[in-house]
């Protein structure tokens, strides 16, 4: 009796050691730019393994195509990138399907993003940052100027909501959207879009850490 308790000890210690263990590792596995707490993500975008099905858009990579993918040097783990083709056109980051649909729940949300762009920062032009389309019915974001973002990872965040400078239809229109505006077009999102070209002349630009939060 007395050895089969000895034993019971040993088997005991050793167990509790591999969950301690086990939990350890848990730990440093966790996402190291977590959701703040009391918010909650609808969808988000980390690219961790690959580019999730993002397509480049646009003036770049020969136009619609997979976003070229780098496992490191983003926010956190990997990124999503482009390399422009100095066309004339204008070259955006555009969503997969699970941002599509009836996306009313957008509404009032934040979105959360980072890029950088690699150019010589000479001849930045205005134009449409942020889409969404409900097939002819659009609704823009204009980042201001000095907002553009730089060689270094540049955070975004910005309220989907008719008080925060939406635009209804193109980037200068000129009319601010309405939250009716904005509900008819969340309600069967087509496209959605993030610019990653700022530069006149030749450029490239990356993306990571895309998110759309309740708060």
């Amino acid at each position: 009796m007395k050895k089969y308790l000895k034993f019971s000890k040993i088997t005991f210690s050793i167990a509790l050691g591999l969950v301690l263990f086990t939990a350890c590792e848990s730990d440093d596995s966790e996402d190291p730019n977590p959701t703040p707490s009391g918010q909650d993500y609808i969808v988000k975008s980390q690219f961790e393994t690959d580019a999730e099905g993002w397509v480049i858009t646009g003036d770049a990579q020969g136009g619609y195509t997979a976003a070229s993918y780098s496992p490191d040097g983003g926010v956190q783990d990997g990124y999503i990138y482009a390399d422009d083709d100095v066309a004339g056109g204008v070259w955006y980051f555009t969503a997969p399907n699970n941002y599509h649909g009836n996306k009313n729940e957008y509404y009032g949300a934040t979105l959360k993003f980072s890029l950088f762009q690699d150019s010589n920062m000479s001849d930045q032009f205005d134009n449409a940052d942020i889409i969404f389309r409900n097939g002819d019915q659009q609704i823009t974001y204009v980042h201001d100027p000095s907002n553009y973002p730089s060689l270094e990872w540049t955070d975004y965040s910005i309220k989907i909501s008719a008080d925060n400078g939406w635009i209804k239809g193109d980037f200068d229109s000129g009319i601010a959207a309405t939250e009716a505006d904005m509900l008819a077009v969340l309600a069967n999102v087509t496209e959605f879009s993030i610019r990653g070209e700022f530069e006149v002349g030749s450029d490239n630009g990356g993306m990571d850490n895309v998110k759309i939060l309740m708060e």
